[in-house]
């Protein structure tokens, strides 16, 4: 006999609330508000997530069936937070409510109407992998010629075409003003893109993007599905609106105008950092222009952070003209004035961190609760390689570490296999570089030449006389790859010179082709030039990175014991969204923040602004701005460096400068390879930014100069 077990039905919420014990005021009225379209302003650390989720168990306490509130939000973690919240408040379990992330909703919803659309329901959602692959199939389609190292690749290609369904810009367009230097091959790359979509729609297949595209296309081709849905959700509500496109914008406004305009947007316009990616800062900037009669609320009490901290973020975003106006307001206790470090060089600037570090947790600070952001990922080099010698764990979030990452090994094989002839990864890694030579190819090369070489001279001789191995398409290219190695080889007592003379070869058309985000790959190499001015040969700088435990990306938490969890490395972007107790901002000079590429873009300077905000409003006790006054500018020189922008605007009673004072020892340079630069800044300096900025012997430029 069978045993019964009965499902208990929970569509029906059962709320045990109390809104005004549970919420500030500002969050009460969200929370009670009236119909129509609402815009809602939070502030870094308001509880805009528990506004939220508030809001949506206060309309289903009022008699509102589930299936008429939608919620959605952009990241899969947000949005499973967002309905467990719910769930634990109302009772109701997740799968009766309609939330979720953009792309998740418009799965659900096209799977019902695909056919309107000319698919099936059992359409196959094509993952970044698989879009990379089809793309591929397409070059092939439209017969790209292989010779042609420069033409982006697949992963590019994508990017590019990604970016474009975002923006809605026109591809001409964008290949003028964001990808110019593919613009050659305009017209092939358009055959590309048509070719794209119409192997996807035989497929039976959709990408992404697809997912918002074509719910927006049953939006405004399909009255009876506009109207539809439009019935159906009585309430729209949205997370991060500031970090919407074109496309999510009109989707969500689009169902909002059809039902009555009952549409909650929720953001906050002082953290919109994601142009690069699509995002629209008017959707949330405009809002109220396209949507008549919204009502505004503001979120401005912080939960996170000291008073001392939002005094200082206040008034940095208060300098953008285009905002909502608003003023985070603390509900902590006073904590320390923000700091701000200047350094002589960035070896001192993360000598300063790792010692600050470890001073905290001796003060019983988890490590866990630290973290070091940035910028642009280039810039942690000196702070990575530090921690590493100073045996401080840590992690890098979103990201590869220095050493790791595809780009870094490229180059750094170079510099191996002139050392060593008789490293097989490192003549592989090299050889599959170059156009025409594949893995058949590289394995003739390395037992003609490699396998049998005793020195570099003898390898270059023998790679010489393997032209002969090479097909029609390796060989135009050969010489060129000779003259590197050569130079590379002639550099071996200056590793500076040796990786500029990778960066000068081909490698870069390599690069531009090969990375969406070629540029800030660059960008490392050069740091990673400038780093290697420490070293005495290339010898030294290869043996340091191998004690290092990067060098063949092995597995190393950045030393102490196994069981500690180590500090974030991040980039600004990266930490969106998260807090820790102490954050390092490291870098904060004028060339580096704001970033100078942003600056030439319309509204560049104030998006940059927004970013230093993000990184600030991270902090919840201690914050600390850091800024090396010089920079190594290659062979000995130093480039003396303005402190950013953003910092130079900030008040001066609102943070605490702190100088530092190094021992006479500290110019251990902590390796036997590492040599002493041949400048030597006194660490001593005042650490200030006024004209007349002291120095042992000679006066700084009031601009940026070079000290020889």
């Amino acid at each position: 006999m069978a045993r019964r077990f009965v499902l208990p039905q929970r569509a029906q919420a059962t709320l045990n609330v109390d809104f005004e014990h549970d919420l500030n005021e500002q969050q009460l009225a969200v929370v009670k508000c009236s119909e129509g379209p609402k815009l809602v302003l939070a502030g870094a650390g308001s509880g805009k997530t528990r506004t939220l989720t508030y809001r949506t168990a206060y309309l289903l306490s009022q008699g509102v069936p589930p299936d008429r509130v939608l919620l959605v939000t952009f990241t899969n973690k947000a949005a499973r937070e967002m309905l467990r919240r719910v769930s634990q408040l109302t009772g109701l379990e997740a799968h009766h409510l309609w939330g979720g992330t953009f792309h998740a909703v418009g799965a659900r919803l096209l799977r019902r109407h695909a056919e309107a659309l000319g698919y099936s329901e059992s359409f196959s959602i094509l993952d970044e992998a698989d879009q990379r692959d089809l793309m591929r199939i397409c070059m092939t389609d439209v017969e790209v010629p292989v010779e042609q190292r420069r033409f982006p690749s697949p992963r590019v290609l994508t990017s590019l075409l990604s970016l474009q369904a975002n923006t809605r810009v026109p591809l001409e367009d964008l290949l003028e003003t964001r990808y110019g230097r593919f613009l050659e091959w305009e017209e092939l790359i358009v055959q590309i893109a048509d070719r794209y979509r119409e192997r996807k729609q035989a497929a039976n297949a959709m990408d992404y993007d697809d997912l918002l595209l074509f719910w927006l296309e049953l939006l405004t081709e399909h009255k009876e599905i506009r109207q539809r849905y439009g019935n159906q959700f009585q309430y729209i509500l949205v997370d991060e609106y500031q970090d919407t496109n074109l496309v999510q914008a009109e989707i969500v406004e689009t169902l909002a105008n059809t039902q009555g305009g009952n549409l909650m947007v929720v953001g906050d316009d002082s953290q919109s950092i994601y142009a690069f990616r699509g995002a629209n800062y008017d959707n949330i900037l405009r809002f109220p222009e396209r949507n008549q009669e919204t009502e505004v609320f503001r979120l401005e009490v912080n939960y996170r952070s000291t008073p001392q901290i939002l005094e200082l973020t206040n008034a940095s975003i208060h300098n953008n003209s285009e905002q909502y106006e608003k003023t985070l307001r603390a509900r902590r206790d006073d904590g320390m004035l923000p700091a701000l470090v200047a350094c002589s060089y960035p070896e001192q600037e993360a000598a300063f961190v790792a010692e600050r570090i470890l001073q905290l947790r001796d003060e019983g600070t988890e490590l866990r609760d630290i973290a070091i952001l940035y910028r642009a990922h280039s810039h942690r080099l000196s702070v990575e390689t530090t921690l590493l010698r100073y045996d401080i764990p840590y992690e890098v979030r979103g990201g590869l570490r220095f050493f790791e990452q595809a780009h870094i090994k490229d180059v750094v094989a170079h510099l191996r296999l002139m050392e060593n002839p008789r490293d097989e990864v490192a003549f592989r890694r090299v050889l599959l570089l170059q156009t025409g030579i594949g893995n058949v190819t590289a394995e003739r090369i390395w037992k003609q030449a490699g396998q049998q070489s005793p020195d570099a001279e003898n390898l270059l001789e023998r790679l010489r006389e393997s032209e002969g191995l090479l097909n029609s398409r390796a060989r135009p290219g050969w010489g060129t790859f000779m003259e590197t190695l050569e130079r590379v080889l002639e550099a071996r007592e200056d590793p500076e010179t040796a990786i500029h003379a990778v960066l000068g070869s081909t490698y870069g058309d390599y690069a531009a082709g090969r990375f969406d985000n070629f540029e800030s790959r660059i960008e490392d190499l050069e740091q990673l030039a400038i780093f290697a001015t420490q070293y005495s040969s290339v010898h030294a700088l290869l043996e340091e990175l191998l004690l290092l435990g990067e060098l063949y990306g092995q597995d190393v938490s950045g030393g102490g014991r196994d069981e500690e969890a180590g500090i974030v490395l991040s980039t600004i972007h990266q930490s969106k969204g998260l807090e820790w107790n102490i954050v390092f901002l490291v870098h904060l000079a004028e060339g580096m923040f704001p970033n100078p590429r942003a600056l030439d873009e319309p509204g560049g300077e104030e998006e940059e602004r927004r970013i230093f905000y993000v990184a600030m409003t991270r902090a919840r006790d201690e914050l600390y701005l850091c800024y090396p006054i010089m920079k190594p500018g290659g062979h000995g020189a130093a480039i003396v460096q303005q402190p950013s922008r953003f910092l130079q605007e900030l008040p001066e009673p609102l943070h605490e400068r702190w100088q530092l004072e190094a021992e006479p020892s500290s110019a251990d340079y902590s390796s036997p390879h590492r040599r002493p630069r041949t400048e030597d800044h006194d660490p001593n300096v005042d650490p200030i930014w006024d004209d007349d900025v002291p120095v042992v012997d000679d006066p700084w430029p009031d601009d940026e100069g070079t000290v020889q």
